[in-house]
């Protein structure tokens, strides 16, 4: 074959393709018209433009976010038309003050809003935490102290909570929550109050996801569709809506997006590009994607690594929290010999809430806190845990009965030698321990549940305490539940 036969044979190919591709967007053109004529009214959908995950604007103008996709679901399954209008948090409020057949896709409670907008039903649940500069392993002191200057967004939800629990804190106002995080980031501002998810979006889309920490969860609310006050009509069709969406298809949507760090793989140009790109290079197109792909899904990895640290490390003292603790758990189970035993030792301190009512809850913290970072010295091998309040685990693998004794009985007496200052004020607490030593092991690998031992160590804590605390109460057996010994 000559090449002017082979080059009329690619030319043919070429404007084969093209006429497929034109004779598809006219058959998709015309069922989005017969689809659409079908349809109702168009629905005004309003939020706002930059609360990540939520609801955003790409670089090219397109609504994407969890919000988005739950209203685009909302159409698909009531045959409606919606039109998004994405404006500043602010702008969004005032747009629905003005009235009329709109909705807002979805806000908190507070008693300002409740003036103007009647609620439809709670979509997704959220929380709003106090974010704190970390800085050397560092943390600001008493962020929510009088005086003390906070950020967040103009007229939203978190701004309404400090000025109803914390009138004295200071609050640096910004209309946009791409203006906060970037003065946070900047070091304008070295604490805040944003909601938890947004938070950790922004941090790790700017690859700082250690700048700030979440120094305590100040709220956990719903977050509610709504519409103008007093439009009764829109209210009961978009609660008849809400409820048309299936549940599992909800599910999806909040899997899709609540944890996940969203990274755009490529622009919404790059499909015609790959058409043009067949034509005078596929070879180098696909290279090109392919380490495109790569870059994106090994930062997706890492991010989401960085999640699940986060999920399993309580915010308070960075020790691992109960989710931790099981995986651990889980890992030191296959690894244990028939030489060695499973310990778990429980420590609650005694009368904390006379050292919180007496000293504040500030100062409480920070006893825990200093409690945290003994134990993670003190304990070299095993883990350790805030299982929740003032009660801490440990779990370790251990030799026999003694070392368990030995080693709890440390941490009462240091505990109970250690004065802890702060302001001027000294600070002595005890602690109730219960531990338990368990070898309970089926063909090499320990059968015992996390449950059952934290059970039984609990049982034993409550005994010391109710023995005069400042005790350890400690047992042995071969199934746990079941005490052989005492100490």
């Amino acid at each position: 074959m000559d090449c002017l036969t082979m080059f009329a044979c690619i030319f043919r190919i070429l404007t084969g393709m093209l006429l497929l591709a034109c004779t598809y967007s006219s058959t998709l053109a015309w069922a989005d018209d017969a689809y659409l004529s079908e349809e109702k009214d168009i629905l005004v959908v309003a939020h706002s433009s930059e609360w990540k995950p939520y609801s955003y604007l790409t670089s090219e103008g397109q609504p994407k976010g969890l919000l988005i996709d739950f209203w685009r679901a909302y159409a698909k399954y009531n045959h409606t038309s919606i039109q998004f209008m994405l404006l500043d948090w602010p702008e969004s409020l005032s747009y629905m003050k003005e009235g009329g057949d709109r909705v807002h896709a979805g806000l908190l409670k507070s008693p300002e809003r409740e003036t103007y907008l009647d609620y439809v039903t709670p979509i997704f649940n959220t929380n709003g935490s106090l974010y704190v500069q970390n800085q050397s392993g560092k943390v600001s002191k008493e962020p929510l102290a009088a005086g003390k200057e906070v950020g967040v967004v103009s007229e939203s939800y978190e701004s309404w909570f400090l000025s109803e629990h914390y009138p004295e804190v200071k609050q640096k106002r910004f209309t946009r929550n791409e203006a906060l995080f970037a003065a946070a980031l900047d070091g304008e501002i070295q604490a805040l109050v944003a909601d938890s998810q947004t938070a950790n979006f922004y941090f790790l889309t700017q690859g700082k996801p250690l700048a700030f920490v979440a120094d305590q969860v100040l709220y956990t609310q719903p977050i509610y569709a709504a519409v103008p006050k007093g439009n009764q009509a829109l209210l009961n069709e978009v609660r008849e809506g809400i409820n048309n969406i299936p549940a599992e298809e909800r599910l999806r949507i909040k899997q899709r997006w609540v944890n996940t760090e969203r990274v755009e793989a490529y622009p919404a140009w790059l499909l015609p590009g790959a058409v043009l790109a067949v034509m005078f290079g596929a070879v180098t197109y696909i290279f090109i994607l392919k380490r495109m792909v790569y870059k994106r899904t090994v930062a997706l990895r890492q991010a989401n690594t960085r999640l699940r640290e986060f999920a399993n490390t309580d915010p308070l003292t960075q020790l691992l929290n109960r989710r931790g603790l099981d995986a651990y758990f889980a890992r030191l189970k296959p690894k244990l010999s028939r030489q060695q035993e499973m310990g778990l030792i429980l420590i609650d301190l005694d009368h904390f809430k006379q050292v919180n009512d007496t000293y504040g809850h500030m100062q409480g913290d920070k006893v825990l806190v200093h409690l945290a970072s003994y134990l993670k010295r003190f304990v070299k091998k095993g883990a350790v845990a805030r299982l929740g309040g003032e009660e801490f685990c440990v779990l370790c693998p251990t030799q026999d009965l003694d070392a368990l004794i030995e080693l709890a009985n440390h941490i009462r007496c240091d505990v109970a030698d250690t004065v802890f200052e702060f302001e001027g004020a000294d600070i002595r607490v005890t602690v109730s321990i219960g531990a338990i030593v368990s070898s309970d092991v089926v063909d090499g690998i320990a059968a015992l549940e996390l449950d059952a031992l934290i059970h039984a160590a609990d049982l034993l804590m409550y005994r010391a305490k109710n023995r005069g605390r400042n005790q350890v109460m400690l047992a042995s057996s071969s199934s746990v539940g079941t005490p052989i010994a005492e100490i």
